[in-house]
């Protein structure tokens, strides 16, 4: 993945939300979020930390694309031991034994001077020479620094555009006295990152996601836009965000830029250019009915249009498409097309449309041309787009759609498909106050409005009036509706037998939703082997063509993805929903992309690397996907995230969690609470938390979050539960090893505690794997096995290189001899956090000279002087 970014409806994971009182409030960044270029990054300070290998490296690519930014950040880095780049953690090979470089920074024209200088000198200190704009260097200065990377020593770093600079500059990279990094245009995922980042997080997502289109991955041209949409008031208030207006961000350069482009191209072109423009990606059979070959060929000539791959697979819902090469000409092309040549060129495209070969996609297009040209389209026309928008997660196409569907054909079924655009958008007063009109102007649609309001009030918390509305639901709408209950209520073995009543009736149309319901439920008891055969048949019936449910069908991959890191196959699960976030970010599915991105942000806390998961539970406050389930699930995981790293690192304070109601999240709300009143040094009340939390797990069944629940309490140090004993009933080696981990550490068993660490460790969760050998080196250490102990040390060492930066409790003190205990651990963490004596005695309910004494013999037993040295030795 790309480097880096969510109050109980509205949960967000940064500090509150303090909104600007004016657009000139939101001036972009003087430095921006540095992103999407880890790999580079690291692959410029390998080389120039190198005494051997090339004598430096050459940093190309287009103009704009952010060459000087990854050259500075690579001399941030040489220059010092701290991590470089804004929001990340130290890169560890600064920090540990790579001496800082000497950098100096040379303008093209200096070159030559101070490079014979330096040979001249013959300084044996190692220097590196960051030369920017080095396609401006002359063939003199090329030659000196062939000379100086021939001699050695001493690294250079260039940075150029790609298609310029000397000949004899090229030869350095050709002949290998230089590593070439090319920088190609920013992915998708980061260049909407870095757009959000602009304006502090405070865009609304369709704004970033517009602005991150038009600049295809230009980070100069998206700082030029943002800069430009201030400029022209195109950012405007949206409830306590601000919103990026219909209009297209222009500035004088950016004109140009377009100016330039389009300067020598005939009128006829021209026009062609607007066509495609307004209908991209346009069918090329359509295009080649209206636009003459020989224009089309000039075009593609010029690189002002381009073709998908012909060598692609093309299917009925994939038509080989047309479309203006840069996009931000395509969005200024639009603008600047005159209302009536706008509705004759729309006009063509429907009339030029074969109707009955078009693609859901196509149709969903089809029927906004028709709006745009200010026709009204067919009611069917309509209601199918609005369909098919729902099926693709293209909310604002079905919210439009829908819009229009129901003020000219106010049908049951308009009514209907308004009321499902409105819920999946999650405007849920909206939909609310459309239920009220509709019953008063048509009171005979509201049984069919019923399960959606009723969804919508269960979604948004509020359950007495979710159960108000269904109770007048019957048949299957009933059944489907109280699977969905019990689910929201965390009775996941009720929900389980309502789904599978609902799965059994083949003419229901809620068995895509609960089929997800059922996999989820089963995976919550304990049973994720049972939720992957369920899976398996979900999946054949979809190939079959039986008939599912418009957007949940898609969400059953990530359902899927749960259920393998549940039954302990995290490498699957990571590699099914890295796809799934792909995807909906790259067909720019506002809303999906959170939920699917929360997914794999859960796998990827579980394997340990919490950096990369961090930023994939935190929903901007200008992002809000309007479901609180998903946003009270991205906080608690924050909050657990948080509490993973070391308190300096991550710099934010602690996130409130009053507010969020348990739901079919109790167990995680219970860890979350547990880990920030670890933190606190309450150890009693975390073990209340999660042993009450066990409790309410048993007593339903919910044996899956049980054994999460009594890892999380092994893994804090707390007393074990009663049932960590107990043979749980779960299914697969991964649940298994997390109870074994509990069930040894209370019991001081190493033979056990070496299989869970096996099990984990062949699960892939490479954290828990991690602490289960610390602590079972403390184990040998206790025992006087100090082989076995430093075996087991080097073991957990091993696997947290794959982690990255983590400080959880049982890697306190990894590999010192002394074997402390978990509560003198305790008492270490929290006297290096900087308590007092009498702070730490009254939070563990002990007398202050009982810590006094405690950390005297901490002190002794790992040779720490003071509370400073102990922060140190803790990573804290």
């Amino acid at each position: 993945m790309a480097s880096s970014a969510y109050t109980a409806s509205r949960a967000t994971s940064g500090a509150a939300f303090r909104g600007p009182t004016g657009p000139e409030d939101l001036m972009p960044a003087d430095r921006p979020a540095f992103v999407g270029r880890d790999r580079e990054l690291r692959t410029a300070l390998n080389v120039l930390r190198s005494s051997a290998g090339p004598g430096g490296v050459l940093l190309a690519g287009a103009p704009g694309v952010g060459k000087t930014r990854l050259g500075e950040e690579v001399v941030a880095a040489l220059s010092a031991t701290a991590a470089p780049g804004e929001g990340r953690a130290p890169d560890r090979s600064a920090a540990t034994g790579s001496t800082a470089r000497h950098v100096d920074r040379l303008f093209p024209a200096a070159v030559t001077r101070s490079v014979h200088r330096l040979l001249r000198s013959g300084s044996s200190r190692p220097r590196t020479l960051w030369i920017d704009d080095a396609h401006l260097l002359s063939a003199e200065a090329a030659e000196a620094l062939r000379e100086l990377t021939h001699q050695g020593g001493h690294k250079v770093l260039l940075a150029m555009n790609t298609a310029e600079g000397h000949p004899r500059l090229h030869s350095l990279w050709k002949d290998q006295r230089l590593a070439r990094v090319e920088l190609a245009p920013l992915d998708v995922l980061s260049t909407r990152r870095l757009a959000s980042a602009l304006f502090g997080d405070r865009l609304s997502q369709p704004g970033v996601v517009r602005l991150a289109a038009m600049s295809d991955g230009n980070p100069l041209l998206l700082r030029e836009l943002a800069r430009a949409a201030l400029a022209q008031n195109l950012i405007g208030r949206d409830g306590a965000g601000w919103r990026l207006g219909g209009g297209i961000p222009v500035s004088d350069a950016l004109r140009e830029l377009v100016t330039r482009r389009l300067a020598v191209q005939s009128d006829e072109s021209r026009q062609a250019l607007e066509l495609i423009a307004l209908a991209e990606p346009a069918r090329l059979d359509a295009v080649e009915r209206i636009v003459p070959a020989d224009t089309l060929l000039r075009l593609e000539d010029a690189g002002l249009v381009r073709v998908s791959d012909p060598r692609a697979e093309q299917t009925p819902d994939t038509p080989r498409s047309a479309e203006v090469a840069h996009p931000y000409v395509g969005h200024v092309l639009r603008q600047d097309v005159g209302p009536l040549r706008r509705r004759h060129y729309l006009r063509l495209w429907t009339g030029a449309a074969p109707r009955e070969a078009l693609a859901p996609a196509e149709r969903v297009r089809l029927a906004q041309w028709h709006l745009d040209a200010g026709d009204l389209p067919q009611n069917d026309l309509l209601c199918d787009g609005v369909e098919y928008a729902l099926h693709d997660h293209d909310i604002p196409a079905a919210t439009r759609l829908s819009a229009a569907a129901w003020d000219s054909h106010p049908t049951v079924r308009a009514a209907e498909l308004r009321a499902r655009a409105l819920f999946a958008a999650g405007v849920f007063e909206d939909l609310h106050a459309f239920v009220e009109k509709v019953s008063v102007e048509h009171s005979d649609y509201v049984s069919r409005l019923a399960p959606v309001q009723a969804r919508a009030f269960l979604f948004d918390g509020r359950s007495v009036e979710a159960d108000r509305t269904a109770h007048d639901l019957t048949g299957r709408q009933r059944t489907a509706f109280a699977a969905l209950s019990a689910f929201f209520r965390g009775h996941f073995a009720e929900a389980l037998d309502e789904a599978r009543r609902v799965l059994r009736d083949p003419a229901s149309a809620c068995r895509a939703e609960a089929g997800l319901l059922a996999m989820d439920a089963l995976c919550r008891l304990g049973r994720p082997l049972d939720a992957l055969d369920l899976y398996t048949e979900l999946r054949n019936q979809a190939r079959s063509g039986e008939p599912t449910r418009s957007s949940e069908t898609d969400a059953l991959e990530e359902a899927h993805a749960l259920a393998q890191l549940r039954a302990g196959r995290l490498d699957e699960a990571e590699g099914i929903l890295l796809r799934e976030y792909r995807t909906t970010i790259e067909r720019r599915r506002i809303g999906a992309d959170a939920q699917r991105g929360l997914a794999l942000g859960i796998v990827l806390l579980e394997r340990g690397r919490v950096r990369e998961a961090l930023p994939l539970f935190s929903f901007t406050p200008a992002y809000q996907v309007g479901w609180r389930p998903w946003h009270a699930r991205a906080a608690l995981h924050t909050v657990i995230a948080l509490n993973c790293l070391p308190a300096a690192r991550h710099g934010r304070p602690e996130q409130p969690l009053d507010d969020l109601g348990a739901g079919p999240y109790a167990a995680e709300l219970a860890v979350a609470r547990a880990w920030q009143a670890h933190r606190r040094g309450e150890q009693e009340q975390a073990r209340r938390l999660l042993h009450t939390a066990v409790d309410a797990a048993l007593d339903v069944g919910n044996h899956g979050d049980a054994v999460v629940l009594l890892h999380e309490s092994a893994r804090l140090g707390l007393p074990a539960h009663w049932s960590v004993a107990e043979d749980l009933p779960v299914q697969g080696p991964y649940l298994r090893g997390r109870l074994h981990y509990a069930r040894a550490v209370d019991a001081g068993d190493a033979k056990l505690l070496g299989q869970a660490c096996r099990a984990l460790t062949e699960a892939g969760a490479q954290l828990y794997a991690a602490e289960g050998y610390a602590e079972l080196a403390r184990l040998h250490h206790r025992a006087g096995r100090s082989r076995a102990a430093t075996a087991s040390t080097v073991q957990a060492r091993t696997l947290l290189r794959q982690c990255g930066e983590v400080v959880t409790p049982p890697l306190h003190f990894l590999g010192d001899a002394a074997a402390l205990s978990a509560r003198e651990r305790t008492m270490a963490r929290l006297a290096a956090q900087g308590l007092t004596d009498k702070e730490i005695a009254h939070r563990l309910v002990v007398s202050p000279r009982t810590v006094s004494n405690t950390l005297y013999r901490v002190y002794q037993k790992v040779g720490a002087s003071d509370r400073r040295h102990l922060r140190r030795l803790l990573s804290l």
